[in-house]
């Protein structure tokens, strides 16, 4: 072969020593969800693509409810499936979100057994600056902001990963999430609107699942722990 032949030509190169590469089935992956947006992959610092599963489903009383949320790096969205679903959550729907943009409302009819929509979303993690995320909640009634939080969600440095976070990482934007979704329910005072005081319905967290996964990882955390100690 010449030099001439290479011309054109894109080579991906080979993985990068310190990262075993990986390969997950989405649909496989997806029905042991613990949240929406779990990671598929562990590998969460600087650099690191992520690409995270959501399971949007209908059931009895089964609206997701609606926020605004705030990411300094992209965010890729693919729907890889859905069922009496139209709009954003309608299947093959490739999109990229803004750095600010709305999250919700996916299921055309969130109370019904036949609506579903499954979402990968990907982001790319910061290298050489900080990343930001915030979740906002906006008044039913008037829409006006009504809670906010920013959290940091800077990555660990690249190969610094178990050092920050131990054997068993974490993406800091559903840790976040859980947090300020937990602060906005719990007190009346966060959900009633600053314009028009109306006390807004607590959101429904329990549909996102996003505690489970904080809470979860902490406690497979302390498991991995327990069997190093047994061991020594």
């Amino acid at each position: 072969m010449t030099d001439t032949d290479n011309i054109g030509r894109l080579e991906i190169p080979p993985p990068s020593a310190d990262k075993q590469p990986l390969k997950s089935n989405i649909y496989e992956f997806a029905r042991n969800l613990v949240s929406t947006l779990t990671p598929m992959f562990p590998y969460v610092d600087q650099g690191a693509m992520v690409p995270t599963v959501a399971l949007f489903y209908g059931e009895e009383n089964g609206d997701y409810g609606y926020f605004e949320h705030v990411n300094t790096v992209d965010e890729v969205a693919i729907v890889f499936g859905s069922g009496a679903t139209t709009g954003r959550g309608k299947a093959g729907i490739v999109r990229a979100s803004a750095r600010s943009h709305g999250v919700g409302n996916l299921l055309s009819e969130p109370d019904s057994p036949e609506s579903f929509s499954l979402v990968s979303v990907t982001q790319r993690q910061s290298t050489g600056a900080p990343q930001n995320e915030a979740v906002a909640f906006a008044c039913e009634k008037c829409s006006v902001e009504v809670y906010r939080e920013d959290f940091d969600s800077d990555p660990p440095p690249r190969g610094a990963q178990a050092t920050e976070l131990g054997p068993v990482g974490h993406l800091h934007t559903i840790v976040g999430s859980a947090e300020t979704a937990e602060n906005y329910n719990r007190d009346e005072k966060n959900r009633t609107c600053p314009k028009c005081n109306h006390v807004n319905k607590p959101f429904p967290l329990h549909r996102w699942g996003w505690h489970r996964y904080r809470d979860q990882t902490e406690i497979v955390r302390q498991a991995f722990q327990s069997l190093q100690e047994s061991t020594q």
